[in-house]
């Protein structure tokens, strides 16, 4: 493979690098910032055994869209986000089916130029659904980075 296309390849596998090495908190309190409309924008994060589908619908300033988490011998979590930007974290409500039974909770995920980046934090209930005891100090692992994927069609 010629040296020029090389580049591209090598470019991003040092930003997932660079990620993985650092973890970050940000304060998920921040007021909404508005979103500008898109079609949909999809995420993946993919391993040999895990997978976390992300599909954003973004309308002013709601975030909605599409979360899919299908861990290895585990049930697989399906369902629907509507939130809200607050700077660079999406703060949303995840509303899923598992198990035949409807669950609503809270999930977070950071922006950053290679993805989203899920955010971690003991939760409580409130309202019938988990939401993050402290939404702006929770922990971003970049092992779990959702990088962009093609949509399906």
């Amino acid at each position: 493979m010629p040296e020029s296309r090389l580049l591209p390849i090598a470019a991003g596998l040092g930003l997932l690098a660079l990620a993985a090495c650092h973890e970050q908190s940000t304060p998920a309190t921040q007021e909404p910032t508005a979103a500008a409309a898109t079609g949909p924008q999809c995420y993946a994060h993919l391993t040999a055994t895990d997978t976390i589908r992300l599909t954003l619908q973004t309308t002013q300033p709601t975030v909605t869209g599409q979360l899919t988490y299908h861990y290895f011998e585990k049930d697989r979590n399906r369902g629907t986000i509507s939130g809200m930007m607050h700077g660079d974290t999406l703060l949303a409500d995840y509303t899923f089916q598992s198990e035949g039974t409807t669950s609503v909770r809270q999930v977070a995920f950071l922006r950053r130029d290679i993805g989203f980046i899920e955010g971690f934090g003991p939760v409580v209930e409130r309202k019938a659904k988990l939401v993050f005891e402290k939404p702006g100090a929770l922990q971003y692992d970049a092992k779990y980075t959702l990088l962009p994927v093609p949509c399906p069609k």
